[in-house]
């Protein structure tokens, strides 16, 4: 083993056993930063959303890193870090999470106060414990370690956003002014998770996202349902009768040339998605729905996260009064592959309103928005020192899967970066993100900072056996 190769293994062990040693002052740094409620969805919330920024920015801070900052976008403000002492000729990696959270309500669904952490067994219960704040603090553990073991053996930046769930609404606009300053190698994103507590998981593909407010309109005023019912078409009916048409009778969606650029699945990834531990009966337990439904051409596995879906997520209309109303509406999203965009997904969607929508309702599409899928090569070196990390920690190399999730940010960077992301994340399935009474496997995160640390070395072309 030439010098510099014995160095880097002597620095790897060290930072190891910081992570170690300070495993439980992480977790109680974790605990804090979840106390903060940092709702992105509500402005009343704008006061902890400030709070959770200057948190994570005086963490990153600490680690040290020579710069940490916030930054403000047209929105909720941007914390950016970095340190690029360990020179040019390493590789630049950026670390990419999101501070804000979802809503935890309704609360009463909640065993504890989700901005109370609570710790039962080996679980962590609070909303952000998985999605995201849980992986945010894995990569910050991990790069204090390197830091702390007394250098850092690659470039690093951090880039902390917070509308990761409002979809990032502001952060084109935030990586188009700072292009220079976010230049990196690859980007390390820990918001997808792993499929198993002994199944460690490289995502190398995520949806994209399509979504659309349809809203029906009838009468010009609310109508009394007994002077005016069966005489004029209820929007609510209408609506409901344009979202049952959406599919056909075997759960495939009907938009004109819908499914004409997807792009197909390989025999490899037939192959490797049918021996996953993803069956029907797994689907069935983590869903509890009685029986699943869909394009039964494709394994349930592959409908979840290599082929497009449609889905109407909210619908609203009337009240109590015994009334016709005016209106009806209904939130539409497209979870879109690869090469589908989010612009031909509405005019497809358009065309076929304009063929099948009742004539005695008038429709419109509002807040069309959306993103492409996005694929990363999985034999970039990014990827491949990942793997080796993952394995070096299970024992087991980590599976290839593509998520049937969506992150705004990583088409963003791809396109207006040009970096691709490198992503997993130490969340199991089961760890309810989005739901009442999230929560985060400790000894699976554990893992996971252990499992970074050595991938910040792997980087470099050691070999260590740690």
């Amino acid at each position: 083993m030439r010098p510099q190769e014995d160095r880097m293994e002597d620095l790897r062990s060290r930072a190891l056993e910081y992570a170690r040693r300070n495993r439980d002052v992480t977790l109680e740094q974790l605990v804090e930063f979840l106390g903060i409620p940092s709702v992105s969805q509500r402005p009343a919330d704008k006061e902890h959303i400030r709070l959770a920024a200057e948190w994570i920015a005086r963490r990153l801070e600490s680690v040290p890193l020579e710069r940490s900052e916030i930054m403000g976008t047209d929105g909720n403000p941007v914390v950016y870090a970095e340190s690029m002492a360990a020179g040019p000729d390493a590789p630049t990696v950026m670390f990419y999470g999101h501070y804000d959270v979802q809503s935890a309500a309704p609360l009463n669904d909640w065993d504890n106060d989700p901005y109370e952490p609570v710790v039962i067994g080996d679980e962590l219960f609070a909303r952000g414990a998985s999605d995201n704040k849980g992986m945010i603090m894995a990569c910050v553990a991990a790069v204090e370690a390197a830091a702390r073991a007394g250098e850092l053996p690659v470039n690093i930046k951090f880039l902390i956003e917070g509308e990761e769930e409002i979809g990032s609404v502001n952060l084109p606009g935030f990586l188009s002014t700072h292009r220079e300053l976010l230049s990196c190698d690859f980007v390390v994103n820990p918001d997808v998770g792993i499929l198993g507590e002994d199944m460690p998981t490289i995502f190398y593909g995520l949806r994209g996202m399509f979504a659309c407010r349809l809203k029906v309109r009838g009468p010009s005023q609310d109508l009394h349902s007994g002077g005016f019912g069966g005489v004029v078409h209820n929007p609510i009916h209408a609506l409901c009768e344009i979202v049952a048409g959406l599919h056909d009778s075997e759960g495939r969606v009907v938009l004109p040339r819908f499914y004409e650029s997807v792009r197909p699945l390989t025999e490899e990834e037939h192959a490797e998605m049918s021996s996953l531990p993803l069956d029907e009966d797994a689907y069935l337990r983590q869903s509890g729905a009685p029986e699943l439904w869909g394009d039964k051409d494709y394994a349930p596995v592959e409908r979840a996260g290599a082929r497009p879906a449609l889905d109407v997520v909210c619908i609203d209309g009337g009240t109590e009064k015994a009334a016709i109303p005016t209106e009806a509406a209904a939130l539409l999203t497209v979870r879109l592959v690869p090469d589908q965009t989010p612009e031909e997904v509405r005019l497809q969607l358009t065309e076929h309103l304009e063929e099948h929508a009742p004539a005695s309702v008038r429709w419109e599409l509002e807040n069309c928005e959306g993103f492409p899928a996005s694929i990363t090569d999985r034999k970039a070196p990014p990827v491949t020192a990942l793997a080796r990390s993952l394995e070096r920690v299970w024992g087991s190399p980590p599976v290839f899967h593509r998520s049937g999730g969506s992150i705004a940010a990583v088409g963003q960077m791809q396109e207006i970066l040009g970096v691709d992301s490198v992503l997993t994340g130490f969340s199991l399935p089961d760890d309810r993100v989005h739901g009442p009474n999230e929560k985060l496997h400790l000894p699976t995160w554990t893992r996971g900072i252990e499992s970074l640390v050595h991938f910040l070395y792997e980087l470099t072309g050691a070999s260590g056996s740690q």
